[in-house]
Order: C-alpha cells, then sequence, then structure tokens
C-alpha cells in the first residue's frame, strides 16, 4: 500500500500543474506560428532570394518530421499525431 504524498510532494506536483499549463500551446497559436513563418520567409525571400527560406523551412520540415516521429513512436495515431507534430513546430508563437 503506498502511503499519500507529503506536503512537499503535493507542492511539487502542483508546480508541475502549473508548469504544464503555462507552457501547452494550442491549434490557433501554431496556425499563427504558420502564417508568422510563412510571412516571415516571404519577406526574406523577396529581399534576399530563395537561398534563405529555403534552408530555414528544410529546418522546419526536418523539425516537423522528428516531431512526427516522436509522436507516432509515443503511440500517436493518425490525424492526432500529426496536430501534436504540427503544434509542436508552430505553436510558439502563442507566446508573441
Amino acid at each position: 500500500m503506498e502511503a499519500a504524498p507529503n506536503a512537499y510532494e503535493r507542492v511539487l506536483a502542483e508546480d508541475r500543474r502549473v508548469i504544464r499549463e503555462a507552457l501547452r500551446s494550442s491549434r490557433g497559436g501554431a496556425h499563427f506560428g504558420l502564417v508568422v513563418t510563412a510571412l516571415a520567409l516571404g519577406a526574406v525571400g523577396y529581399l534576399e532570394g530563395p537561398k534563405w527560406p529555403l534552408i530555414i523551412g528544410g529546418v522546419f520540415a526536418v523539425w516537423f518530421a522528428l516531431a512526427l516521429a516522436v509522436v507516432r513512436r509515443r503511440g500517436g495515431r493518425s490525424g492526432k499525431a500529426i496536430e501534436r507534430a504540427y503544434i509542436a513546430t508552430f505553436g510558439w508563437a502563442q507566446w508573441l
């Protein structure tokens, strides 16, 4: 039989919950991140030519593929796995 958590463990659990909630991203934030990324790549492409947008776009594509592989390996399935990888790739814009 497992003992009830002590006060220290309860405080740590609450702190972890608060941090998880603060770092949570949404699909709306990911959509915004995709738009910001596309606009930034378009601006860089207009000013500097296609080299850097292709490189940066490739980095985002690799990041998405790695996130999708991790989600799939952890048991994510089909559309839900793609959504989680999309949020992992572009969800950063929620904090802008």
